[in-house]
Protein backbone atom coordinates (compact mmCIF):
# COMPACT_ATOMS: atom_id res chain seq x y z
CA UNK A 1 0.00 0.00 0.00
CA UNK A 2 0.96 3.80 -0.36
CA UNK A 3 0.72 6.25 1.56
CA UNK A 4 1.55 10.05 1.96
CA UNK A 5 2.31 11.34 5.55
CA UNK A 6 0.99 14.52 6.51
CA UNK A 7 2.67 16.84 8.96
CA UNK A 8 2.24 20.43 10.26
CA UNK A 9 3.06 22.87 13.21
CA UNK A 10 6.89 22.38 13.45
CA UNK A 11 7.13 25.78 14.74
CA UNK A 12 11.07 25.71 14.33
CA UNK A 13 11.29 22.87 16.36
CA UNK A 14 13.81 21.10 14.78
CA UNK A 15 14.30 18.37 17.18
CA UNK A 16 10.68 16.74 17.02
CA UNK A 17 11.15 17.40 13.27
CA UNK A 18 13.97 15.35 12.99
CA UNK A 19 12.74 12.79 14.86
CA UNK A 20 9.19 12.67 12.96
CA UNK A 21 11.54 12.46 9.56
CA UNK A 22 13.64 9.37 11.46
CA UNK A 23 10.29 7.41 12.35
CA UNK A 24 9.36 7.87 8.60
CA UNK A 25 12.29 6.21 7.36
CA UNK A 26 11.96 3.72 10.09
CA UNK A 27 8.07 2.99 8.74
CA UNK A 28 9.83 2.65 4.85
CA UNK A 29 12.19 0.37 6.31
CA UNK A 30 8.96 -1.71 7.55
CA UNK A 31 7.54 -2.36 4.41
CA UNK A 32 4.91 1.23 4.12
CA UNK A 33 5.35 2.66 0.93
CA UNK A 34 5.65 6.41 1.56
CA UNK A 35 5.36 8.84 -1.86
CA UNK A 36 5.79 11.91 -0.34
CA UNK A 37 4.79 14.33 2.57
CA UNK A 38 2.92 17.74 3.03
CA UNK A 39 3.66 20.04 5.72
CA UNK A 40 0.79 22.34 6.36
CA UNK A 41 2.40 24.86 7.62
CA UNK A 42 3.72 26.82 10.87
CA UNK A 43 7.17 25.50 9.78
CA UNK A 44 8.89 27.97 12.07
CA UNK A 45 7.54 30.17 15.01
CA UNK A 46 8.35 29.65 18.71
CA UNK A 47 11.09 27.07 18.87
CA UNK A 48 15.01 27.95 18.17
CA UNK A 49 16.02 26.02 15.34
CA UNK A 50 14.52 28.04 11.99
CA UNK A 51 17.46 27.69 10.42
CA UNK A 52 17.57 23.66 10.59
CA UNK A 53 13.81 23.40 10.16
CA UNK A 54 14.53 25.56 6.72
CA UNK A 55 17.26 23.59 5.64
CA UNK A 56 16.17 20.12 5.86
CA UNK A 57 12.83 21.29 4.11
CA UNK A 58 14.84 22.57 1.29
CA UNK A 59 17.21 19.50 1.32
CA UNK A 60 13.40 16.88 0.98
CA UNK A 61 12.18 19.43 -1.50
CA UNK A 62 14.93 19.38 -4.01
CA UNK A 63 14.15 15.76 -3.87
CA UNK A 64 10.88 16.55 -4.82
CA UNK A 65 9.16 14.60 -2.08
CA UNK A 66 7.46 17.67 0.18
CA UNK A 67 4.90 20.25 -0.58
CA UNK A 68 4.92 23.02 1.71
CA UNK A 69 2.57 25.66 2.85
CA UNK A 70 2.13 28.82 4.85
CA UNK A 71 1.28 28.95 8.20
CA UNK A 72 0.10 32.07 10.38
CA UNK A 73 3.65 32.67 12.02
CA UNK A 74 4.91 31.75 8.44
CA UNK A 75 2.80 34.73 7.11
CA UNK A 76 4.25 37.13 9.87
CA UNK A 77 7.99 36.80 8.31
CA UNK A 78 6.25 36.62 4.87
CA UNK A 79 5.13 39.69 5.38
CA UNK A 80 8.10 41.59 6.37
CA UNK A 81 9.23 43.79 3.71
CA UNK A 82 12.08 42.45 1.48
CA UNK A 83 14.63 45.34 2.18
CA UNK A 84 14.23 45.89 6.17
CA UNK A 85 16.60 46.26 8.42
CA UNK A 86 14.88 44.96 11.21
CA UNK A 87 11.96 42.72 12.31
CA UNK A 88 10.42 46.33 14.23
CA UNK A 89 7.18 46.40 11.67
CA UNK A 90 5.91 43.11 14.25
CA UNK A 91 5.98 45.91 17.49
CA UNK A 92 2.26 46.85 15.66
CA UNK A 93 0.92 43.13 15.61
CA UNK A 94 -1.56 42.19 18.58
CA UNK A 95 0.49 39.23 19.90
CA UNK A 96 1.49 38.21 23.41
CA UNK A 97 4.93 40.47 23.69
CA UNK A 98 6.67 36.43 24.30
CA UNK A 99 5.15 35.20 20.45
CA UNK A 100 6.77 38.77 18.91
CA UNK A 101 10.51 38.22 21.30
CA UNK A 102 10.34 34.69 19.45
CA UNK A 103 9.15 35.64 15.89
CA UNK A 104 11.91 38.26 16.10
CA UNK A 105 14.06 35.88 16.75
CA UNK A 106 13.05 34.01 14.03
CA UNK A 107 13.34 36.28 11.56
CA UNK A 108 16.77 37.38 12.54
CA UNK A 109 18.14 34.08 12.60
CA UNK A 110 16.66 32.83 8.56
CA UNK A 111 18.20 36.17 7.06
CA UNK A 112 17.65 37.35 3.65
CA UNK A 113 17.64 33.56 2.07
CA UNK A 114 15.42 32.31 4.57
CA UNK A 115 13.10 34.72 4.64
CA UNK A 116 12.85 34.04 0.72
CA UNK A 117 11.99 30.59 1.09
CA UNK A 118 9.11 31.57 3.01
CA UNK A 119 8.19 34.40 0.99
CA UNK A 120 8.05 31.50 -2.07
CA UNK A 121 5.69 29.11 -0.09
CA UNK A 122 2.18 28.97 -1.20
CA UNK A 123 -0.89 29.24 0.77
CA UNK A 124 -2.99 26.72 -0.51
CA UNK A 125 -2.06 22.77 -1.14
CA UNK A 126 -3.84 21.72 -3.88
CA UNK A 127 -2.33 17.92 -5.35
CA UNK A 128 -3.99 14.86 -6.18
CA UNK A 129 -2.92 10.85 -4.29
CA UNK A 130 -4.32 8.45 -5.75
CA UNK A 131 -7.61 8.89 -7.62
CA UNK A 132 -8.15 11.60 -4.95
CA UNK A 133 -8.34 15.27 -5.09
CA UNK A 134 -6.84 16.83 -1.48
CA UNK A 135 -6.54 20.35 -0.26
CA UNK A 136 -4.61 21.66 2.16
CA UNK A 137 -4.89 24.86 4.40
CA UNK A 138 -2.96 25.72 7.45
CA UNK A 139 -6.37 27.39 9.37
CA UNK A 140 -9.46 26.83 7.25
CA UNK A 141 -10.59 26.91 3.57
CA UNK A 142 -12.25 30.17 3.97
CA UNK A 143 -9.63 31.65 6.49
CA UNK A 144 -6.13 30.40 5.59
CA UNK A 145 -4.52 32.07 8.57
CA UNK A 146 -6.30 32.79 11.62
CA UNK A 147 -9.20 30.55 10.99
CA UNK A 148 -9.26 27.58 13.10
CA UNK A 149 -10.85 23.97 13.51
CA UNK A 150 -11.56 22.73 16.81
CA UNK A 151 -11.59 19.26 17.78
CA UNK A 152 -14.24 16.55 19.24
CA UNK A 153 -16.80 18.48 17.56
CA UNK A 154 -20.28 16.61 16.05
CA UNK A 155 -19.64 15.48 11.93
CA UNK A 156 -21.65 18.41 11.07
CA UNK A 157 -19.62 21.05 12.45
CA UNK A 158 -16.43 19.01 9.62
CA UNK A 159 -19.33 19.26 7.21
CA UNK A 160 -19.69 22.95 7.05
CA UNK A 161 -15.22 23.43 7.63
CA UNK A 162 -15.60 21.31 4.52
CA UNK A 163 -18.12 22.74 2.40
CA UNK A 164 -16.77 25.02 0.87
CA UNK A 165 -13.64 22.61 -0.55
CA UNK A 166 -16.43 19.71 -1.28
CA UNK A 167 -14.90 19.01 -4.85
CA UNK A 168 -12.24 17.56 -2.80
CA UNK A 169 -12.13 14.34 -1.47
CA UNK A 170 -9.77 14.88 1.63
CA UNK A 171 -8.99 18.13 3.22
CA UNK A 172 -5.76 18.77 5.19
CA UNK A 173 -5.71 21.35 7.85
CA UNK A 174 -3.19 22.37 10.71
CA UNK A 175 -5.61 23.70 13.30
CA UNK A 176 -6.41 22.25 15.53
CA UNK A 177 -2.87 20.88 16.57
CA UNK A 178 -4.55 17.91 18.18
CA UNK A 179 -5.41 14.78 15.27
CA UNK A 180 -8.90 15.05 13.75
CA UNK A 181 -10.21 12.36 11.59
CA UNK A 182 -13.74 13.05 10.67
CA UNK A 183 -15.78 12.02 7.97
CA UNK A 184 -18.53 14.09 6.38
CA UNK A 185 -21.06 13.93 3.45
CA UNK A 186 -18.53 16.35 1.42
CA UNK A 187 -15.43 14.39 2.24
CA UNK A 188 -13.09 13.98 5.08
CA UNK A 189 -11.15 16.54 7.35
CA UNK A 190 -8.09 15.54 8.98
CA UNK A 191 -5.91 17.44 11.02
CA UNK A 192 -2.15 15.30 11.24
CA UNK A 193 -1.60 16.61 15.06
CA UNK A 194 1.37 18.78 15.97
CA UNK A 195 4.86 17.88 14.96
CA UNK A 196 7.02 20.50 16.92
CA UNK A 197 3.63 22.75 18.78
CA UNK A 198 2.71 21.28 22.13
CA UNK A 199 -1.07 21.36 21.89
CA UNK A 200 -0.85 19.75 26.16
CA UNK A 201 1.04 18.07 28.34
CA UNK A 202 2.82 14.76 27.27
CA UNK A 203 3.53 16.02 23.93
CA UNK A 204 5.08 13.90 21.27
CA UNK A 205 5.40 14.85 17.65
CA UNK A 206 2.81 13.47 16.15
CA UNK A 207 1.94 13.10 12.24
CA UNK A 208 -0.41 11.33 10.25
CA UNK A 209 -0.18 8.32 6.83
CA UNK A 210 -3.38 8.49 4.45
CA UNK A 211 -3.24 5.68 2.30
CA UNK A 212 -3.75 7.12 -0.82
CA UNK A 213 -6.37 4.46 -2.23
CA UNK A 214 -8.74 4.10 0.89
CA UNK A 215 -8.35 7.40 2.62
CA UNK A 216 -7.70 5.44 5.72
CA UNK A 217 -5.72 7.54 8.13
CA UNK A 218 -3.33 6.45 11.00
CA UNK A 219 -1.18 8.76 13.67
CA UNK A 220 2.33 8.60 14.26
CA UNK A 221 3.61 9.77 17.57
CA UNK A 222 7.17 10.21 18.14
CA UNK A 223 9.32 10.92 21.90
CA UNK A 224 11.67 13.73 21.22
CA UNK A 225 14.11 15.23 23.81
CA UNK A 226 12.50 18.43 25.42
CA UNK A 227 15.80 18.75 27.49
CA UNK A 228 17.60 19.66 24.66
CA UNK A 229 15.31 22.19 23.49
CA UNK A 230 14.91 23.89 27.02
CA UNK A 231 18.26 24.65 26.97
CA UNK A 232 18.60 25.98 23.82
CA UNK A 233 15.92 28.07 24.63
CA UNK A 234 17.71 29.33 28.03
CA UNK A 235 21.34 29.88 25.71
CA UNK A 236 19.26 31.81 22.67
CA UNK A 237 17.79 34.46 25.62
CA UNK A 238 14.38 33.94 24.84
CA UNK A 239 11.43 34.11 26.97
CA UNK A 240 10.43 31.29 29.82
CA UNK A 241 6.95 31.62 28.54
CA UNK A 242 8.33 29.48 25.68
CA UNK A 243 9.74 26.87 27.84
CA UNK A 244 6.29 26.53 29.76
CA UNK A 245 4.88 26.15 25.90
CA UNK A 246 7.33 23.48 25.14
CA UNK A 247 6.40 21.76 28.49
CA UNK A 248 3.03 22.46 29.22
CA UNK A 249 1.26 23.61 25.72
CA UNK A 250 0.43 27.27 27.15
CA UNK A 251 1.30 29.84 29.45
Amino acid sequence: MTYVAVLANINGNFPAFAKALERIEELKGEGYEIEKYYILGNIIGLFPYPKETIDALDDLMKENRVKVIRGKFDEIIAESDPHAEGPDYMDRLALPHYIKKALKYTWEKLGHEGREFIRDLPIYLVDKIGKNDIFGVYGSPLNPFDGEVLPDQPTSYYGAIMRPVKDYEILFVSSPRYPVNAMTRYGRVVCPGSVGYPPGREHRATFALVDVDTLHTKFIEVEYNKKLIEEKIKTEGLPEEIIKVLHHGKV
